[in-house]
């Protein structure tokens, strides 16, 4: 009997303690592991890259080692996103067996790259969901020596659909994206179209009262 109530005292603890953490909002959920970050989703792009990077038939291990090297300048840099991708197509030319250098050394072939874009795309989806799409855009030159042999755009994307009202907690403002910001909340996206448009309109009808009067 002692026993027993022992473990009643023990539970009447414990439900008492779980009623004030959520009478004072401090317990939190943890978020399953496919709803991916700004950070995670942007690196999953980046690999998607990668792969297509390492399809490329001039990337044999014939033509290698290889080297990777930015075309970006100091003005265009984002640091975490471009060791990121660094990374990714590192690791991609060696899961293949090619021999991939941290620097020239004279005699290698040289992968030069820019990031075009590396965001985030927020989309509607039905029943209270957004699409979540990390996309990532790389302009590639393989050099040999100082010969241009190839040059083109290869682009990674990844998504997940997770509902809405989680959107605001995976997102990172810390994390730098490359192409078109974010649209601001409440800004609608067709209203300066439609303004360019009317304008235009109304310089023609103006242009076209001018000439008929003449």
């Amino acid at each position: 009997m002692r026993m027993i109530r022992q473990n009643l005292k023990a539970l009447a603890a414990t439900a008492a303690a779980a009623f004030l953490l959520v009478a004072c909002g401090k317990v939190t959920y943890k978020l399953p592991d496919e709803y991916l970050s700004d950070g995670d989703l942007l690196a999953a792009s980046m690999a998607d890259a990668a792969a297509h990077v390492a399809e490329n038939r001039l990337l044999e291990p014939e033509n290698g080692p290889f080297v990777l090297e930015t075309l970006a300048g100091e003005e265009d840099e984002y640091p975490w996103l471009y060791s990121r991708f660094d990374d990714v197509v590192s690791a991609e030319l060696s899961r293949l067996g090619l021999e991939v250098l941290p620097e020239a050394e004279g005699g290698e072939t040289v992968i030069k790259y820019r990031l075009l874009e590396s965001r985030i795309v927020n989309a509607k989806a039905n029943r209270g969901q957004v699409k979540r799409i990390g996309r990532t855009i790389a302009h590639v030159r393989i050099y040999g020596g100082e010969e241009l042999f190839w040059a083109g755009e290869y682009e990674g994307e990844f998504e997940n659909v997770v509902p809405k009202k989680v959107v605001s907690r995976l997102e990172d403002e810390r994390i730098e994206q490359i192409g078109p910001l974010r649209p601001e909340a409440g800004q609608n996206p067709f209203v300066e179209p439609l303004l360019v448009t009317g304008i235009t309109a109304a310089l023609i009808y103006l242009f076209a009262i001018s000439a008929s009067a003449d």
